[in-house]
């Protein structure tokens, strides 16, 4: 009896020590249907992404080999700047044509940062490390989504707030 006994808490044990080493990283990746984990996405149809006509995201890459090093441009066509946080992103995944809100492993606003420029006319390269913020992502088909702001009087805080979104596929 006391061998069944032992066996039972042992197998308890063993249980309990897989379930508990399970890391967060796996929180999006074992995701089949989003509909059942995840909020639809605040921007719904799309009417709040990509207004601005000039500044313009893009995929830096053609192929995604590391989330860790995911590059994108950001081109500034307009007569004025543009303010954004280099760190803070979100990512979105699509399934049946529905944009899912992923949760993030750890928020990027936390990290004290200042906003970053765009000038007028200027292109520069963003490199992002999803993986940190989003942990490993399945194959599928995502857009990150970055906020921009232009101020019209910094001394009154009178500022508008757009969001840009590029798509990808991992």
């Amino acid at each position: 009896m006391k061998r069944l006994i032992y066996i039972f808490v042992a197998s308890l044990l063993s249980v309990c020590i897989v379930g508990c080493s399970q890391t967060e990283d796996s929180v999006n990746q074992s995701v089949t249907d989003y509909s059942e984990e995840y909020e639809v996405s605040p921007y719904g149809n799309e009417e709040e992404l990509d207004t601005l006509t000039d500044l313009n995201i893009s995929l830096g890459t053609e192929k995604i080999s590391d989330l860790k090093q995911l590059s994108f441009l950001i081109e500034n066509t307009a007569d004025k700047e543009y303010r954004y946080s280099p760190n803070y992103f979100e990512i979105e995944a699509e399934q049946n044509g529905i944009w899912y809100s992923l949760r993030q492993l750890d928020e990027p606003a936390k990290n004290e940062e200042t906003d970053c420029i765009i000038k007028p006319d200027e292109r520069l390269t963003l490199e992002t490390d999803v993986r940190s913020f989003y942990g490993e992502l399945p194959a599928g088909h995502y857009r990150l989504i970055k906020q921009f702001s232009f101020f019209e009087n910094e001394r009154d805080w009178d500022y508008d707030t757009y969001n840009l979104s590029c798509e990808f596929t991992i």
